[in-house]
């Protein structure tokens, strides 16, 4: 994505809140015929952890690089990985 463009699109929070979408929130963007979508993914099975654990949207609580406990580990592509 580092070469991709991007648009900034307003949308309400309320809209977001009344879907159930919250500021926390993990969000994925799909586009189809006419529609761009904004949803919540219902699993992170697809999601691969770069190790940036400081901007990792899965990690809540403060990265202590402990790896084996990371929430992303099972999906970890081994990337910056300085073992």
């Amino acid at each position: 994505m580092k070469n991709e463009q991007f648009i900034l699109v307003s949308v309400p929070l309320e809209m977001f809140l009344e879907a159930g979408i919250s500021t926390e929130s993990i969000i994925q963007v799909s586009a189809r015929e006419g529609k761009i979508i904004l949803d919540t993914p219902d699993s992170t099975e697809d999601y691969v952890c770069d190790r940036d654990c400081d901007n990792c949207p899965l990690n809540a609580v403060p990265c202590e690089f402990d790896c084996k406990g990371c929430p992303c580990e099972a999906n970890c592509d081994g990337r910056g990985v300085d073992e």
